[in-house]
C-alpha cells in the first residue's frame, strides 16, 4: 500500500473513533455548542474516508477531491458556528444553511486541492483558515466573564494553529510520498489531535461543573427541609442526613438509623429495609422516640449505581401535631355533647309531653270510655318506646365500642344486609335490589357487625328515599388502595342544603327518625379508617360511597 493511502487509512480510522467518543460524550452533555462540533467531526471523519478512498481508486481523483474539498469546507463552517453557538448561544437558521451550502458548491469548483493553483489552494486556505481563526476568539475567555471552563484557552488556541496551518499550508505542495508530504499531512493530525482533546477537556469540565452545581443545590434543598432526610444502607447504617436530623439528633455519620430515632435501641416495629428489593411504593411507619416523640417515617428504596439499594428515609416530628389532634378532638367531642344534650333535650320532650298528657287523661278515668283509655295507654306505650329507642341510640352514639376488625369477606356482610331487607315483606315489594360485587376485592380486616349497621342503615334509608316502587342499587369495587361500596337509589334526592347537613346529629327528614342514624354510621367508617362520601341530585336520586382501606 503507498504511503499516501497507509496515512489516509490511519487518518480515516482516528477520526471515526474520535468521532464516536464525540458522539457518546453528546449523549449526555446535550448542548448546542458541541452538537454543531459533534457534526463537523462527522464530516471530518467522511473527508478522510473519501481521502481514503481517492487514494485507492486514482481514477476517481477528480470528483473525490471536489467532494473532499465541500465536506471540509463545511465542517469548517460548522467549526465557525460552534464557536458563536458557545459564544452567543447562537442557533444555525435556513439562511445559514443556505449560505453553506452553496460554499461546499463552490469548494467543490475547485476540485482537488491538490493539482490546483497556488492562488486557488491560497484562496481555500484563507477562506477555512480564516474561519478557524474566528472560532478561536470565540472560544477564548473574556476577562470579565466568571471563571471559564477547562479546556477553553486550550481549544482556542488549537484552532488557531489549526488555522495558521490551513493558511500556510497551501504554499507548500509536496508530492504524495515525499517527506514533505508526510510533515504536512502529521501537522494537521497534530493539530487536530489537540482540538479534539481540548474539546473533550471542556466539555468534561462543563459537565463536571453542571453535576457539582447541581449536587449543591441538592444539599441546600434537602437541608432546607423542615423535616428530617437521611440515607439508609442495608446494615441500618445512616450514609448520610440532613441539617434537620443533625440539628436534633447530633452527628449521624456510622450510627444505626434505630438507635437515633427509637427509644430502646431495638429495630422499628415494621422496618421494610429487609424487603426494600421488593418495594415498589413507599412505607409509611410511626414509632415512638425518646421523651415520648411521635415521628413518623415515610421509607423509598433507592437504587446506586453500583446495583445496592438504600432506604431513603423521610423523617417527621408529629408529636405535636398529635397533641393538638387530641386537643381538637377533646374540644368538638365536647362541642358535639354540648349539641347532643341539646338535642335530646328537644327530642324528648315532645314524648314526654304526650306522656303527661296521658296521664293526665288517665287520671279522669271516670270520664273515659273502655276505648278511650285503651287508646291513652297505647299512646303512653307508643311515646315509650320511642324515648327508649331515641336514648338507646344517643347511649350508642355517646359511647361507641371501638371496631373489633377481623379479616373476612364483604361480601357476607352484603348478603346478610339484602337479606334482612328481603325479610320484610312490605319493602322488599317495593323495591328492586340490584347488587354487582368486583371478584377482586380481596379479604381484609373490618368489623362485620358494625358494618352491617352501616350498610343496612344507608339501604334502608335509600329505600324510605323511593316514595313507592324503585331501585336501590350496591356496587362494590376498588379505588386506589380503599374498598369502595356505592349505595345508590331512584329516588326524590336531596337539595344542596340538606346534603350538607345530612350527617348532623338528630337532623332527619323523616316523620319518626331520630336523626343518629347516618351519625354513627360515618362514625363507625372514621373509626375504621374511612370515610364516607354523598353526591345527590335533586329528582333524580342519591348515592352514599363508603371508602374503607385494605390495610
Amino acid at each position: 500500500m503507498p504511503i499516501s493511502a497507509a496515512l489516509a487509512f490511519a487518518s480515516a480510522v482516528t477520526l471515526t473513533i474520535q468521532f464516536l467518543i464525540f458522539a457518546y460524550l453528546y449523549s449526555s452533555h446535550r448542548v448546542r455548542f458541541f452538537q454543531y462540533l459533534l457534526t463537523a467531526w462527522g464530516l471530518m471523519s467522511v473527508a478522510k474516508g473519501l481521502h481514503l478512498a481517492r487514494s485507492l481508486v486514482p481514477a476517481s481523483a477528480e470528483v473525490l477531491g471536489a467532494l473532499i474539498s465541500a465536506v471540509f469546507f463545511g465542517a469548517t463552517l460548522l467549526i465557525l458556528a460552534a464557536g458563536l453557538a458557545f459564544r452567543f448561544d447562537y442557533r444555525l437558521q435556513r439562511r445559514d444553511l443556505l449560505i453553506g451550502t452553496v460554499g461546499m458548491l463552490v469548494a467543490a469548483t475547485f476540485g482537488d486541492m491538490w493539482d490546483a493553483s497556488v492562488t486557488a489552494r491560497s484562496f481555500a486556505g484563507l477562506a477555512t483558515g480564516g474561519a478557524l481563526l474566528v472560532a478561536s476568539v470565540q472560544f477564548w475567555p473574556r476577562g470579565a466573564e466568571p471563571r471559564p471552563y477547562r479546556g477553553t484557552r486550550f481549544l482556542a488556541a488549537s484552532l488557531a494553529l489549526w488555522g495558521v496551518h490551513r493558511i500556510a499550508s497551501p504554499f507548500f505542495n509536496p508530492q504524495p510520498g515525499t517527506g514533505g508530504y508526510l510533515t504536512v499531512h502529521m501537522a494537521f493530525m497534530f493539530v487536530y489531535f489537540l482540538s479534539t482533546f481540548a474539546i473533550i477537556i471542556m466539555v468534561l469540565d462543563r459537565a463536571r461543573s453542571e453535576m457539582a452545581t447541581l449536587k449543591a443545590f441538592n444539599e441546600r434543598l434537602v437541608d432546607g427541609l423542615r423535616e428530617g432526610l437521611q440515607l439508609v444502607d442495608g446494615d441500618f447504617r445512616i450514609r448520610h442526613a440532613n441539617r434537620w436530623m443533625q440539628e436534633h439528633f447530633g452527628e449521624m455519620s456510622g450510627r444505626r438509623c434505630y438507635e437515633v430515632i427509637g427509644v430502646d435501641g431495638a429495630q422499628c416495629p415494621g422496618c421494610p429495609l429487609d424487603r426494600r428489593h421488593e418495594m415498589a411504593d413507599a412505607t409509611r411507619l410511626e414509632v415512638t422516640g425518646r421523651g415520648d416523640r411521635r415521628f413518623s417515617l415515610s421509607c423509598a428504596p433507592v437504587r446506586q449505581p453500583d446495583g445496592q439499594i438504600l432506604l431513603l428515609e423521610l423523617v417527621s416530628d408529629i408529636t405535636e401535631r398529635e397533641r393538638l389532634y387530641a386537643r381538637l378532638t377533646e374540644a368538638e367531642r365536647l362541642a358535639a355533647t354540648g349539641e347532643l344534650a341539646a338535642g335530646v333535650a328537644h327530642e324528648i320532650r315532645n314524648p314526654l309531653a304526650a306522656i303527661v298528657n296521658a296521664t293526665t287523661l288517665l287520671s279522669e278515668e271516670e270520664s273515659l270510655t273502655r276505648e278511650e283509655r285503651a287508646s291513652t295507654l297505647g299512646a303512653v306505650r307508643k311515646e315509650a318506646r320511642r324515648l327508649n329507642r331515641i336514648l338507646s341510640e344517643f347511649l350508642v352514639f355517646a359511647r361507641p365500642g371501638e371496631p373489633k376488625r377481623l379479616v373476612g369477606d364483604l361480601r357476607e356482610v352484603i348478603d346478610h344486609v339484602i337479606t334482612l331487607i328481603r325479610e320484610d315483606p312490605g319493602r322488599a315489594s317495593l323495591v328492586e335490589l340490584d347488587v354487582r360485587v368486583n371478584p377482586d376485592v380481596p379479604a381484609f380486616a373490618f368489623d362485620a357487625d358494625q358494618m352491617t349497621q352501616v350498610l343496612l342503615n344507608i339501604t334502608l334509608n335509600g329505600i324510605e328515599a323511593l316514595d313507592g316502587p324503585g331501585r336501590v342499587g350496591i356496587d362494590v369495587g376498588l379505588q386506589g388502595s380503599s374498598v369502595a361500596i356505592a349505595v345508590s337509589d331512584t329516588g326524590r334526592g336531596m337539595p344542596p342544603e340538606e346534603r350538607r347537613r345530612v350527617f348532623e346529629p338528630f337532623f332527619s327528614r323523616k316523620p319518626a327518625g331520630t336523626g343518629l342514624g347516618l351519625t354513627l354510621a360515618r362514625r363507625i367508617v372514621t373509626a375504621h379508617g374511612g370515610r364516607i362520601e354523598v353526591e345527590s341530585t335533586p329528582g333524580r336520586g342519591t348515592c352514599f360511597t363508603v371508602l374503607l382501606p385494605l390495610v
